[in-house]
């Protein structure tokens, strides 16, 4: 089942990029984004507190 929320962000894109991908891919790209921002977000930090830190306040920003 789609997601209407996926389905809004695949469409929003479409229009800013210009490339039309299918849900899957979709979501597929979204995941490489979501490993990508935590890779990154690995690095800025030292500690295991602040990795912890950090991830809570990415997906509190994405809710």
């Amino acid at each position: 089942m789609k997601d209407p929320e996926i389905e809004l962000k695949r469409r929003l894109h479409k229009v800013k990029t210009g490339q039309d991908l299918t849900y899957e891919e979709f979501c597929l790209y979204e995941i490489r984004n979501l490993y990508k921002a935590d890779k990154v977000a690995a690095k800025e930090f030292k500690t295991t507190i602040g990795i912890e830190r950090n991830v809570k306040n990415k997906i509190m920003r994405k809710l």
